[in-house]
């Protein structure tokens, strides 16, 4: 049951719902839900992947059905360049003969969306990308990537669990890689720098709220010359990983501990384990802090993260740049290491004057009655005794017990 303390959360992204390109032609970003799920493709002179390909026409014909076929009403068609025409259109055949036809096998890019405007951002959008595979023959696998939209209205009105079981449906088919849902900025196809500046200063704003580019980080969680599999993207309210990733984290059981059961789903299938980070996205406003699932859930997977995350090319200040903000966004669940012990407060080193030295250092004199100074005394030495001027004038010296306050050696 929803909260009215959630709700309340939840409430402020109302104001960030739909922004508009500046001369209002379309709409480049939209609050709503999304999920990505990247998986296996396989260049086709090694393998057809048509075990893919039909599984990718069932998440088609499963998506629509569940956000509705009327909200195809715009698409993409990528030969050639880059053209928006209204859907159904003559120039892209539907996705099932799209997906058979073996022109396709190696590269494949299907987008439907649900825009009133040409490039609008839309919360209907079925995004679905492979591309080419490069180092052939001896590296003929990479990752393709299928990203879903919903309304922002399915967290309140009842449908939330209806999305997050037809994601379950696709990532089984799939044999996901990895994948990752919940809150998100729906971006235009058509991003410009206006899109990446807002998509910046949103992401100072809302930590729960995702930028999501999939087609740019494929690179940064697989590359086919670089050892293949690099790392997982960083947590998210819907999580899934293939067993893979699972065994580098210990297991099942392992990751279970980690994750208490009254705030997390953990939840394997075949061949993989789905994580929920709590019963509802969280926004994560800045006024709230970071959500505490979140955080949590980063720990128990940070051991898998990828070095890297890109949200844009190129180095423009102001964006999510790989040089400028990208690495403070991607590790925005990252907390402080606690300050390490020190073994030399939880195991003190002494010794009285005249003894030799145990370790070179600098060495505190323990005098009740009198304030003496540090003191550097090398390994070997003897210990010093302590001297100082009394009040008259007159060296003193004294036998003192030394503790070793900084090792040297």
């Amino acid at each position: 049951m929803i909260t009215y303390d959630y709700m309340q959360r939840l409430k402020r992204l109302e104001g960030y719902a739909e922004l508009w390109r500046d001369d209002k032609k379309y709409i480049e970003l939209k609050a709503g839900l999304y999920a990505t799920l990247f998986f296996k493709h396989v260049d086709p002179s090694i393998h057809s992947n048509e075990a893919i390909r039909e599984a990718l026409i069932a998440c088609w014909q499963d998506y629509w059905q569940l956000v509705g076929p009327e909200h195809q009403k715009r698409c993409y068609r990528f030969s050639r360049g880059v053209h928006a025409d209204k859907y159904p259109s003559a120039k892209v055949p539907p996705i099932d003969v799209f997906l058979r036809d073996p022109e396709n096998f190696d590269v494949y890019q299907y987008y439907v969306y649900g825009g009133v405007n040409e490039d609008d951002a839309s919360e209907y959008c079925f995004n679905l990308g492979a591309f080419p595979i490069y180092g052939l023959p001896e590296h003929p696998e990479a990752l393709g990537y299928l990203k879903l939209h919903a309304p922002l209205s399915f967290v309140t009105n009842g449908r939330l669990a209806e999305f997050v079981a037809l994601i379950k449906r696709c990532a089984a088919r799939l044999q996901v890689d990895q994948g990752h849902g919940g809150l998100g900025f729906l971006r235009t196809y058509n991003a410009e720098s206006t899109t990446r500046a807002a998509e910046y200063q949103l992401s100072t704003v809302f930590s729960g709220v995702d930028i999501d580019v999939p087609a740019l980080q494929l690179g940064d969680i697989f590359w086919s010359t670089k050892g293949g599999h690099i790392g997982i993207n960083s947590p998210h309210w819907l999580n899934f990983l293939h067993d893979r990733w699972v065994q580098k984290l210990g297991g099942v059981e392992a990751i279970r501990a980690q994750l208490p059961a009254d705030h997390f789903v953990v939840e394997p299938y075949e061949g993989g384990l789905f994580i929920q980070a709590g019963a509802y996205p969280e926004p994560g406003h800045r006024d709230d802090g970071l959500p505490p699932n979140y955080v949590l859930l980063n720990q128990v997977l940070k051991p898998i993260r990828a070095p890297e995350m890109g949200y844009c090319y190129g180095d423009t200040p102001g964006e999510l740049a790989r040089y400028q903000g990208a690495y403070e966004y991607f590790t925005r669940f990252d907390q402080p290491e606690p300050p390490k012990p020190d073994p030399l407060e939880e195991n003190p080193v002494y010794a009285m004057s005249g003894e030799p030295c145990p370790r070179s250092g600098l060495w505190s004199p323990r005098s009740g009655d009198v304030p003496l100074p540090d003191g550097y005394v090398k390994k070997g030495n003897r210990m010093p005794m302590a001297e100082w001027h009394d009040s008259g004038g007159q060296l003193q010296r004294k036998v003192v017990k030394w503790r070793l306050v900084k090792a040297m050696d």
